[in-house]
Formats: C-alpha cells, structure tokens, sequence
C-alpha cells in the first residue's frame, strides 16, 4: 500500500533569471511499512522534497498524496490538522519546548490537536526510547542523544502514518548518531509506521530499505 505518492511535482524559488528550482517534475511512491533514505549534496532539493512532502511547503504544481489525502487540495486549517494527526517531524535541531518536561514535550502535540493523551502508548513510547528515567528531566538536563530521542518519542506521540526525519543524527557523534538511527527505525517497525529521512551519512542510508538521490531537484539514482 502506498503511503506516499508525489506525482510530477515541481516546486520553483524566485522569479525570472532568479528562478530556482527546489523540485523538477518529481514523481515518486514510497510504500507503508518502508524506511526510505533521501540523499544528495548541500542545494540538492532533498530538503524542499522532505518539506513538499510533509505539507510545510507548498508545490507550484503536481500533486503530493499522503495516505490516500491529496494534500495539496488542502486549505491551511485543514493541512495543519492532517499534519498532527498523520505526520510526525524530527528535526537535526531538536526544538523541544525548554520549560516542559520530557514528558511534557512528547504530550504536547497531542493536547494541541484537543485530544486525550494515551498513557499507555505514550509510557511505551518513553521506555522504548530509553527515557524512562528522564522523563520528568527538563531539556538543559539531557544529553545530546537523550534530547533527540524526546524529539523522536515526540514526533511518534500522534501515532502518525509517517515520520520525516531531516537530518535526526547531524548533531550528534557517530555512536550517538548510529544509536539514534536504530532507535528510530526501529521504533517505526514496531509501530508499523513509515519514515522518510534525510541524511549526509551514506553509511546510516545503507540501513534505510531504499535510497533515493535527488541532485538539481531531480530523482537521479
């Protein structure tokens, strides 16, 4: 089943002899379940296909279909709710909120979309993740790779249908890094969801179940 479906997209910066194009007549299908690792130099388009992807941005033209929803027919209100409740972003910069707990950081996506957290799922998600001890700890109070495990834990909150990750282990050292990766992916396999990454590190795309190179806002490999 396809979870993913991005059909002729394009996506164009500026205007006239300053035109650029962040993704060229794009196409491409990535199915429920799969890890897939997006590659390609600094100004590539990996960043924009992973933003077009997600809803952040928006294409000039072709159409973007996430778990069988044509995003890009959605007004503003409606992509803000799709993007809660059905895709989860894990950022290189962890963005967690300073003066909330772990806790609090992995319930907050929840209690913006005015639902009820799951305790259980979400005790599952911190244990899972290492971070049953740190729970109550505040971000300054983690380190690097505990940080972006409470961005990961919170990004999985929503129970989405995929997961975008833009360069999740770029901050941290290589164990951290690698340790972090297999958290993720991992934790995507258990929870029968999807995820879509971005990464500078070939050797981490060798674990994804596909790679895909973009260079000029192309699929080339």
């Amino acid at each position: 089943m396809e979870i993913v479906k991005m059909e002729h997209v394009t996506k164009i910066y500026g205007e006239g002899d300053t035109r650029v194009w962040g993704l060229d007549d794009v196409s491409l299908s990535i199915e429920k379940g799969e890890t897939v690792a997006i590659v390609g130099a600094s100004g590539s388009g990996k960043s924009t296909m992973l933003h077009v992807m997600g809803g952040v941005d928006t294409p000039n033209s072709g159409n973007v279909i996430i778990d069988g929803k044509d995003i890009t027919r959605l007004n503003d209100e409606e992509m803000s709710v799709f993007r809660r409740r059905k895709i989860g972003f894990v950022f290189q910069a962890y963005h967690l909120i300073p003066v909330l707990t772990v806790e609090e950081n992995i319930r907050m996506p929840i209690l913006l979309d005015h639902r009820k957290p799951d305790r259980d799922y979400i005790d599952h998600i911190i244990e899972m993740l290492g971070l049953k001890d740190r729970k109550k700890y505040l971000p300054n109070q983690l380190s690097g790779g505990q940080q972006q495990r409470a961005a990961i834990a919170r990004a999985l909150a929503n129970r989405p249908a995929l997961v975008l990750a833009d360069e999740p282990t770029g901050a941290l050292d290589s164990k951290n890094g690698n340790e972090v990766l297999t958290l993720l992916q991992d934790s995507v396999k258990k929870l029968n969801q999807t995820l879509v990454l971005i990464t500078h590190n070939i050797d981490l795309a060798r674990e994804a179940d596909r790679i895909i190179k973009i260079a000029d806002g192309k699929i080339v490999e």
